[in-house]
Protein backbone atom coordinates (compact mmCIF):
# COMPACT_ATOMS: atom_id res chain seq x y z
CA UNK A 1 0.00 0.00 0.00
CA UNK A 2 1.66 3.61 -1.08
CA UNK A 3 1.65 5.74 1.18
CA UNK A 4 1.61 9.33 0.21
CA UNK A 5 2.93 10.68 3.64
CA UNK A 6 6.20 8.55 3.29
CA UNK A 7 6.36 10.18 -0.26
CA UNK A 8 6.59 13.67 1.66
CA UNK A 9 8.51 12.79 4.33
CA UNK A 10 11.10 11.05 1.69
CA UNK A 11 11.39 13.66 -0.95
CA UNK A 12 10.32 17.00 1.30
CA UNK A 13 7.06 17.71 0.40
CA UNK A 14 3.57 17.87 1.31
CA UNK A 15 0.76 16.02 1.51
CA UNK A 16 -2.80 18.23 0.19
CA UNK A 17 -6.04 16.78 0.02
CA UNK A 18 -5.44 13.53 -1.64
CA UNK A 19 -2.23 14.26 -3.29
CA UNK A 20 1.22 15.26 -2.55
CA UNK A 21 3.49 17.53 -3.70
CA UNK A 22 6.89 17.02 -3.88
CA UNK A 23 9.92 19.06 -5.87
CA UNK A 24 10.23 17.50 -9.60
CA UNK A 25 13.94 16.16 -10.07
CA UNK A 26 16.39 18.90 -10.77
CA UNK A 27 14.43 21.63 -9.46
CA UNK A 28 15.02 23.70 -5.94
CA UNK A 29 13.69 21.74 -2.73
CA UNK A 30 11.67 24.23 -2.45
CA UNK A 31 9.79 23.21 -5.55
CA UNK A 32 5.98 21.84 -5.38
CA UNK A 33 6.18 21.27 -9.08
CA UNK A 34 5.24 17.55 -8.96
CA UNK A 35 1.78 16.16 -7.86
CA UNK A 36 1.87 12.31 -6.87
CA UNK A 37 -1.93 11.35 -6.20
CA UNK A 38 -3.42 7.52 -5.76
CA UNK A 39 -5.16 6.09 -8.77
CA UNK A 40 -5.98 2.58 -8.64
CA UNK A 41 -6.45 1.86 -12.08
CA UNK A 42 -3.62 3.58 -13.28
CA UNK A 43 -0.07 1.88 -13.94
CA UNK A 44 1.70 1.52 -10.58
CA UNK A 45 -1.35 2.54 -8.86
CA UNK A 46 -0.17 6.36 -8.90
CA UNK A 47 -0.97 9.50 -11.55
CA UNK A 48 2.03 11.70 -11.67
CA UNK A 49 1.76 15.05 -12.65
CA UNK A 50 4.25 17.46 -13.04
CA UNK A 51 3.81 21.58 -13.60
CA UNK A 52 7.15 22.38 -14.60
CA UNK A 53 7.87 19.48 -16.92
CA UNK A 54 5.86 16.71 -19.05
CA UNK A 55 5.73 12.97 -19.46
CA UNK A 56 9.47 12.80 -19.55
CA UNK A 57 9.53 14.39 -16.05
CA UNK A 58 6.38 12.43 -14.73
CA UNK A 59 8.46 9.24 -15.93
CA UNK A 60 11.71 10.43 -14.33
CA UNK A 61 9.59 10.92 -11.02
CA UNK A 62 8.25 7.26 -10.93
CA UNK A 63 12.25 6.41 -12.19
CA UNK A 64 12.76 7.89 -8.65
CA UNK A 65 10.04 6.15 -6.30
CA UNK A 66 10.95 2.71 -7.74
CA UNK A 67 14.75 3.24 -6.50
CA UNK A 68 14.22 4.54 -3.82
CA UNK A 69 11.83 0.96 -3.35
CA UNK A 70 8.17 3.39 -2.68
CA UNK A 71 7.58 1.15 -6.12
CA UNK A 72 8.50 -2.42 -7.12
CA UNK A 73 11.30 -2.32 -9.39
CA UNK A 74 10.65 -1.80 -13.00
CA UNK A 75 10.62 -5.03 -14.93
CA UNK A 76 12.24 -3.81 -18.27
CA UNK A 77 9.16 -4.56 -19.76
CA UNK A 78 7.50 -1.76 -21.69
CA UNK A 79 3.67 -2.09 -22.54
CA UNK A 80 1.30 -0.68 -24.29
CA UNK A 81 -1.84 1.15 -21.51
CA UNK A 82 -5.40 -0.92 -21.93
CA UNK A 83 -8.35 1.20 -22.49
CA UNK A 84 -9.74 0.86 -18.66
CA UNK A 85 -6.60 2.45 -17.74
CA UNK A 86 -6.14 5.01 -20.33
CA UNK A 87 -9.95 6.12 -19.11
CA UNK A 88 -9.18 5.64 -15.23
CA UNK A 89 -5.76 8.02 -15.82
CA UNK A 90 -8.14 10.23 -17.70
CA UNK A 91 -10.66 10.61 -15.07
CA UNK A 92 -8.09 10.80 -12.39
CA UNK A 93 -6.84 13.84 -14.35
CA UNK A 94 -10.20 15.40 -14.78
CA UNK A 95 -10.78 15.33 -10.97
CA UNK A 96 -7.84 16.71 -10.07
CA UNK A 97 -8.22 19.74 -12.55
CA UNK A 98 -11.90 20.23 -10.89
CA UNK A 99 -10.22 20.11 -7.57
CA UNK A 100 -7.59 22.12 -7.82
CA UNK A 101 -9.59 25.02 -9.67
CA UNK A 102 -12.21 24.88 -6.68
CA UNK A 103 -9.23 25.27 -4.16
CA UNK A 104 -8.25 28.17 -6.47
CA UNK A 105 -11.61 30.48 -6.52
CA UNK A 106 -11.71 29.83 -2.77
CA UNK A 107 -8.28 31.57 -2.69
CA UNK A 108 -9.05 33.77 -5.18
CA UNK A 109 -12.23 35.18 -2.73
CA UNK A 110 -9.61 35.19 0.30
CA UNK A 111 -7.48 37.59 -1.76
CA UNK A 112 -9.83 39.77 -3.13
CA UNK A 113 -11.40 40.36 0.76
CA UNK A 114 -7.58 40.40 1.70
CA UNK A 115 -6.62 43.74 -0.76
CA UNK A 116 -9.97 45.41 -0.28
CA UNK A 117 -9.49 45.51 4.00
CA UNK A 118 -5.98 46.17 3.24
CA UNK A 119 -4.78 49.74 3.89
CA UNK A 120 -2.06 52.05 2.29
CA UNK A 121 1.71 50.39 2.36
CA UNK A 122 3.65 51.98 4.90
CA UNK A 123 6.86 53.80 3.66
CA UNK A 124 8.56 52.86 6.35
CA UNK A 125 8.08 49.25 6.59
CA UNK A 126 11.27 47.28 6.87
CA UNK A 127 11.69 45.80 4.06
CA UNK A 128 10.69 48.98 2.02
CA UNK A 129 13.32 50.64 3.85
CA UNK A 130 15.86 48.03 3.05
CA UNK A 131 15.46 47.78 -0.45
CA UNK A 132 15.01 51.45 -0.95
CA UNK A 133 11.77 51.19 -2.31
CA UNK A 134 8.43 53.22 -2.80
CA UNK A 135 5.22 51.47 -2.09
CA UNK A 136 3.44 51.71 -5.07
CA UNK A 137 1.24 49.24 -6.71
CA UNK A 138 0.69 47.32 -2.93
CA UNK A 139 -1.42 47.42 0.37
CA UNK A 140 0.10 46.18 3.71
CA UNK A 141 -2.22 44.02 6.12
CA UNK A 142 -1.13 44.01 9.72
CA UNK A 143 2.99 43.99 9.27
CA UNK A 144 2.64 42.31 5.99
CA UNK A 145 3.03 43.82 2.51
CA UNK A 146 0.25 42.68 0.43
CA UNK A 147 1.65 41.92 -3.74
CA UNK A 148 -1.38 41.40 -6.15
CA UNK A 149 -1.36 38.56 -8.41
CA UNK A 150 -3.33 38.82 -11.69
CA UNK A 151 -3.87 37.06 -14.61
CA UNK A 152 -3.65 38.47 -18.12
CA UNK A 153 -7.35 39.35 -18.22
CA UNK A 154 -6.35 41.14 -14.69
CA UNK A 155 -8.43 39.49 -12.55
CA UNK A 156 -6.45 38.78 -8.84
CA UNK A 157 -6.27 35.41 -8.40
CA UNK A 158 -3.42 36.01 -5.43
CA UNK A 159 -1.50 37.95 -3.07
CA UNK A 160 2.22 37.27 -1.96
CA UNK A 161 2.33 38.50 1.39
CA UNK A 162 6.10 39.84 2.10
CA UNK A 163 6.96 40.14 6.20
CA UNK A 164 9.22 43.03 7.75
CA UNK A 165 12.14 40.03 7.58
CA UNK A 166 11.55 39.45 3.55
CA UNK A 167 9.91 35.91 4.27
CA UNK A 168 7.66 35.62 1.61
CA UNK A 169 4.01 33.57 1.04
CA UNK A 170 1.78 33.24 -1.48
CA UNK A 171 -2.16 32.15 -0.12
CA UNK A 172 -2.91 28.11 0.45
CA UNK A 173 -3.72 26.81 -2.45
CA UNK A 174 -3.17 29.87 -4.56
CA UNK A 175 -3.11 30.03 -7.98
CA UNK A 176 0.29 31.43 -9.02
CA UNK A 177 1.47 29.71 -12.56
CA UNK A 178 0.87 32.70 -15.04
CA UNK A 179 -0.07 35.39 -13.03
CA UNK A 180 2.26 38.58 -12.47
CA UNK A 181 1.83 41.73 -10.94
CA UNK A 182 1.77 44.52 -13.05
CA UNK A 183 2.16 48.70 -12.37
CA UNK A 184 2.40 50.65 -15.27
CA UNK A 185 1.96 48.80 -18.10
CA UNK A 186 -1.68 51.00 -18.97
CA UNK A 187 -2.03 54.57 -18.57
CA UNK A 188 -5.49 55.80 -16.85
CA UNK A 189 -7.06 55.93 -19.80
CA UNK A 190 -6.64 52.44 -20.92
CA UNK A 191 -4.22 52.87 -23.52
CA UNK A 192 -0.29 50.98 -23.19
CA UNK A 193 1.72 53.54 -21.28
CA UNK A 194 4.74 54.78 -23.43
CA UNK A 195 8.23 52.93 -23.83
CA UNK A 196 9.33 49.23 -23.52
CA UNK A 197 7.64 46.56 -21.21
CA UNK A 198 10.62 45.18 -18.39
CA UNK A 199 9.13 41.63 -17.68
CA UNK A 200 11.43 40.45 -14.13
CA UNK A 201 10.92 38.16 -11.33
CA UNK A 202 10.15 39.31 -7.98
CA UNK A 203 8.35 42.46 -6.49
CA UNK A 204 11.61 44.22 -5.53
CA UNK A 205 13.27 43.75 -8.75
CA UNK A 206 10.40 44.66 -10.67
CA UNK A 207 9.76 48.09 -8.34
CA UNK A 208 13.67 49.16 -8.98
CA UNK A 209 13.70 48.74 -12.58
CA UNK A 210 10.11 50.91 -12.29
CA UNK A 211 12.15 53.99 -9.81
CA UNK A 212 14.87 53.92 -12.17
CA UNK A 213 13.15 54.16 -15.68
CA UNK A 214 9.35 54.69 -15.15
CA UNK A 215 8.75 51.56 -17.74
CA UNK A 216 6.27 49.81 -17.41
CA UNK A 217 6.83 46.76 -15.32
CA UNK A 218 5.32 42.96 -15.07
CA UNK A 219 7.04 40.86 -11.76
CA UNK A 220 6.33 36.99 -12.68
CA UNK A 221 6.94 36.73 -9.40
CA UNK A 222 9.21 32.88 -9.79
CA UNK A 223 11.87 32.09 -12.81
CA UNK A 224 9.59 29.50 -13.92
CA UNK A 225 6.77 31.22 -14.54
CA UNK A 226 8.88 33.96 -16.84
CA UNK A 227 8.05 32.37 -20.07
CA UNK A 228 4.32 32.19 -19.62
CA UNK A 229 4.22 35.47 -18.63
CA UNK A 230 6.39 36.91 -21.28
CA UNK A 231 4.04 35.06 -24.18
CA UNK A 232 1.06 36.88 -22.25
CA UNK A 233 2.65 39.70 -22.37
CA UNK A 234 3.40 39.61 -26.26
CA UNK A 235 -0.01 38.49 -26.87
CA UNK A 236 -1.22 41.43 -25.19
CA UNK A 237 0.97 43.95 -26.97
CA UNK A 238 2.13 42.67 -29.95
CA UNK A 239 4.66 45.31 -30.86
CA UNK A 240 5.57 46.60 -28.32
CA UNK A 241 9.44 46.33 -27.11
CA UNK A 242 9.57 44.07 -24.45
CA UNK A 243 12.90 43.41 -22.29
CA UNK A 244 13.47 40.63 -19.61
CA UNK A 245 14.95 42.02 -16.95
CA UNK A 246 17.29 38.73 -15.65
CA UNK A 247 18.02 37.23 -11.83
CA UNK A 248 21.72 36.52 -11.85
CA UNK A 249 21.81 33.28 -9.90
CA UNK A 250 25.92 33.21 -10.50
CA UNK A 251 25.64 31.50 -6.80
CA UNK A 252 23.39 28.17 -7.60
CA UNK A 253 25.21 25.45 -9.53
CA UNK A 254 22.71 26.40 -12.57
CA UNK A 255 21.97 30.41 -13.25
CA UNK A 256 18.55 29.61 -13.56
CA UNK A 257 17.43 33.44 -13.52
CA UNK A 258 19.48 34.48 -16.41
CA UNK A 259 18.55 30.63 -18.56
CA UNK A 260 15.07 31.19 -17.79
CA UNK A 261 15.08 35.00 -18.92
CA UNK A 262 17.25 34.45 -22.14
CA UNK A 263 14.19 31.31 -22.89
CA UNK A 264 11.55 33.51 -22.51
CA UNK A 265 13.38 36.08 -24.64
CA UNK A 266 13.43 33.92 -27.24
CA UNK A 267 10.39 32.43 -26.80
CA UNK A 268 8.69 36.24 -27.75
CA UNK A 269 11.32 37.90 -29.43
CA UNK A 270 12.76 40.25 -26.65
CA UNK A 271 15.91 41.40 -25.19
CA UNK A 272 17.47 40.54 -21.75
CA UNK A 273 19.43 42.96 -19.22
CA UNK A 274 21.53 41.93 -16.28
CA UNK A 275 22.22 43.33 -13.47
CA UNK A 276 26.18 43.01 -14.09
CA UNK A 277 27.69 43.21 -17.23
CA UNK A 278 29.73 39.55 -16.95
CA UNK A 279 29.16 36.93 -14.52
CA UNK A 280 32.19 35.57 -13.02
CA UNK A 281 32.91 31.90 -11.59
CA UNK A 282 32.47 32.95 -7.45
CA UNK A 283 30.36 35.97 -7.95
CA UNK A 284 27.18 36.04 -5.55
CA UNK A 285 23.70 35.95 -6.65
CA UNK A 286 22.26 39.67 -7.84
CA UNK A 287 19.19 40.93 -9.25
CA UNK A 288 18.09 44.48 -10.05
CA UNK A 289 17.52 45.80 -6.39
CA UNK A 290 20.79 44.90 -5.25
CA UNK A 291 22.93 47.32 -7.38
CA UNK A 292 22.52 51.43 -7.75
CA UNK A 293 19.57 53.03 -9.63
CA UNK A 294 21.71 54.60 -11.90
CA UNK A 295 22.94 51.89 -12.90
CA UNK A 296 19.96 49.58 -13.39
CA UNK A 297 18.79 52.37 -15.87
CA UNK A 298 21.75 52.01 -17.71
CA UNK A 299 21.41 48.54 -18.05
CA UNK A 300 17.80 48.46 -18.73
CA UNK A 301 18.60 51.24 -21.43
CA UNK A 302 21.29 49.14 -22.90
CA UNK A 303 19.20 46.24 -23.64
CA UNK A 304 16.66 48.44 -25.09
CA UNK A 305 19.18 49.98 -27.83
CA UNK A 306 20.26 45.94 -28.54
CA UNK A 307 23.94 47.15 -26.89
CA UNK A 308 24.02 44.21 -24.23
CA UNK A 309 21.41 42.07 -24.60
CA UNK A 310 20.25 38.91 -25.56
CA UNK A 311 17.83 39.16 -28.28
CA UNK A 312 15.71 36.22 -29.83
Amino acid sequence: MIDLRVIAVRYGGKVMGRECLIPTPGHSSRDRGTAIRLAPGAPDGLLVTCFNGGRLEALAVKDMLRRDGILPADDGKRRALTAAERHSIRQAELARQRERLALEEMAASGAAALWSNASRADKAHPYLVRKALEPFGIRQSGTALLVPMVDADFRLWNVQRIRPDGFKLFLRDGRTAGLFWPHGVHMLDGRPSDGPLVIGEGFATMAAVHMATGHGIAAAMSARNLETVARAMRKLFPARKIIIAADDDSHLPENLGQNAARKAAQAIGAHVATPRPETRAGDSGADFADIPRDQVAARIDQARSGKAASHG
